[in-house]
């Protein structure tokens, strides 16, 4: 970074850099010719369009939400609760034991890999990320030209005077009316308007002209084909953050259970679930068999039960004093059985493939789990997050 700094202000890189268009400007300078037009393209090229561009990714990543949420996915991202049913519905139904290991073990990568994916499948329809881009281009070229008209007028609405000093006096107002949208490069502004011979108004029509150009010409490179991955990467506004936030909060997960928290926000006081797993899914175990632990933690916290894990230094640890080791968490006893249908049904379905995945041996599931039907784990899921 000091380099870099360093580099930034040397007046010999900066001199070569700049050297072509010195180069120009002398040979103008020399045979008395008319530069405006050169001008206002390089302050076009150098101040405007990298700023015009800044705006167009500032704004990009929010219009993909809204783009989302408005989409054939909008019913998925109406709510935290049918967001997080429909994912598990679909786990369910792909019956993908890798998928079921991926959520639980690796729970943010792997819903943010999903909304990454319907954000793919939206901007890749009917060229929607071009038009995003599009729309945005229209609204800024707007703003500057509408601008430029302002600032080439005094106060008193009269036309600058055409001369060389009203340039500066036209970019400063520029700058002012457009400081709330974009912010235009001093240095680069000092660099392309170096020397300029024209006077202001021709200055003000070769300009309005650039602007044109730019504007087609960002329209065709926005029309080609790009890789919507490496675009919406290098957002400053991730999509795909954002739309997790909205449906997911915070994204922590039980301590005990691996099941995300469901308060929404960064600001709440504790992490909380309205239903949790059997044990044995977040990877604990009984020591003494190395068993996956078939209990749920919801019914442990009430128990005079005890757990010892990394957090504990491999101290047992009551159950019911969980929140000295994990203050953040609230654990709120069973409300209903069948509201954790679907989790038990699940570590039946893959409790030998659970056990080889985590290096345990299988759960002693009790029998009666082992009734639970698949309609049944569907049923207790809708359940548990109130869907009708």
């Amino acid at each position: 970074m000091h380099r870099n700094f360093l580099s930034r202000r040397d007046p010999r890189i900066q001199l070569e850099k700049y050297k072509p268009q010195y180069l120009l400007d002398f040979i103008d300078l020399y045979k008395n010719r008319d530069d405006c037009q050169r001008k206002a393209n390089d302050f076009v090229r150098r101040c405007i369009k990298p700023a015009v561009e800044e705006y167009i990714s500032r704004h990009l990543g929010t219009n993909i939400v809204d783009t989302i949420l408005a989409g054939r996915h909008s019913a998925e991202y109406s709510s935290r609760n049918f967001f997080q049913y429909n994912i598990q519905k679909e786990l369910l139904q792909k019956e993908d034991f890798q998928s079921f290991v991926k959520f639980i073990c690796n729970y943010e990568i792997y819903v943010k890999n999903l909304i990454f994916q319907h954000i793919l499948d939206e901007m890749s329809e009917d060229k929607a990320l071009c038009k995003l881009k599009s729309q945005n281009l229209q609204v800024i070229v707007k703003k500057i030209t509408d601008a430029t008209e302002r600032a080439s007028k005094g106060e008193d609405g009269v036309l600058l005077p055409d001369n060389k000093e009203s340039i500066t006096v036209l970019i400063k107002n520029i700058r002012t009316f457009l400081t709330k949208d974009i912010s235009l490069s001093e240095e680069a502004e000092k660099t392309a308007l170096f020397q300029i011979q024209s006077t202001c108004h021709p200055f003000i029509k070769s300009l309005m002209k650039s602007l044109r150009e730019m504007d087609e010409q960002l329209q065709e490179e926005f029309s080609k084909s790009e890789d919507i991955t490496e675009t919406v990467n290098k957002l400053p506004t991730k999509p795909q953050d954002e739309l997790f936030n909205r449906v997911f909060g915070c994204g922590q997960q039980c301590p005990f259970c691996k099941v995300p928290c469901e308060a929404g926000g960064k600001k709440h006081i504790k992490h909380h679930a309205a239903v949790h797993r059997p044990q044995g899914l977040g990877r604990y175990r009984i020591k003494d068999t190395q068993k996956l632990t078939e209990t749920m933690c919801t019914t442990d916290v009430h128990s005079e039960a005890k757990f010892s894990c990394a957090d504990t230094n491999g101290e047992w640890h009551p159950y019911k004093e969980y929140s000295t080791i994990y203050p953040d968490w609230l654990i709120p006893p069973d409300y209903t059985r069948e509201a954790s249908d679907y989790w038990k049904y699940v570590l039946v379905k893959y409790n030998d493939s659970f056990a080889q995945e985590y290096n345990a041996k299988p759960a002693d599931v009790p029998g009666a789990w082992r009734n639970i039907t698949k309609e049944q784990a569907l049923k207790g899921l809708k359940e548990a997050f109130n869907i009708k």
